[in-house]
């Protein structure tokens, strides 16, 4: 009943001693769905070849049947660097599916299931256009640690979308949902602006870029991880 209250507006009326209460439903409260993008969302960390930490970037933690993988932006895996998930206290390296460098998109695969983070079912929610409906993501943007974001799709085009959101350098390869917590696309870059310039600009992201996961469904994702598994076991 509360939820039906919040969600209407509620009307009175009175004429000739009869009084009339009527009920409109409105758009004014929706539900977003930060569940999937929290508790999946992970820290991927780069290292140098002496095993130096040089960089960091998010990602999340999906499920299809027993094969559990992670989603990240393809820049986040620079030449010459080895990445690896944190979950707690350590680290796990992974093994590269897919590296499209063209859709800045990559699929991985830990050496082993992760234990603080929680994987999600991979199911997609795109639509055909997108254009104005809410998002939120959750990823590690700069030194702020976990945190999550929402934000609207100001330009949906095909393979990807143009988000007024906020991201920090460390956000890259965050997984973006729709507002019933179903992944839609991958952050890819952030436009950056500047102000108060004396005597100390300040840096401020003005708009987000997301690559959609189009092509990247539940039965592709799912050839791409068995093609895998089968090179592995061949001589």
């Amino acid at each position: 009943m509360l939820w039906f209250l919040l969600a209407c507006v509620l009307g009175v009326s009175t004429e000739e001693e009869q009084t009339t209460i009527s009920l409109e439903h409105t758009k004014a409260v929706h539900y977003v769905n930060t569940n999937n993008a929290l508790k999946s969302s992970v820290k991927l960390i780069a290292y140098d070849d002496l095993g130096k930490e040089i960089a960091h970037g998010s990602g999340n933690y999906f499920k299809i049947g027993g094969d559990y993988f992670i989603i990240t932006a393809a820049h986040n895996m620079a030449p010459g660097t080895l990445l690896e998930a944190e979950d707690g206290y350590r680290s796990l390296k992974l093994h590269p599916i897919i590296v499209d460098v063209t859709r800045d998109i990559a699929i991985l695969v830990p050496e082993e299931k992760l234990r603080m983070v929680k994987a999600v079912d991979y199911r997609l929610g795109l639509e055909e256009d997108m254009t104005g409906n809410t998002i939120v993501y959750a990823g590690y943007p700069a030194d702020l640690g976990k945190s999550t974001f929402t934000g609207t799709i100001a330009n949906d085009q095909r393979y990807m979308m143009v988000i007024q959101s906020f991201a920090l350098p460390g956000s890259s390869g965050s997984v973006v949902f729709n507002t019933k917590g179903r992944p839609i696309g991958v952050i890819h870059a952030l436009r950056l602006g500047f102000y108060e310039f004396n005597p100390y600009p300040q840096m401020h992201s003005t708009l987000v870029y997301c690559q959609k996961l189009r092509d990247y469904d539940r039965y592709a994702v799912r050839g791409f991880i068995e093609r895998w598994k089968r090179s592995r076991s061949e001589p």
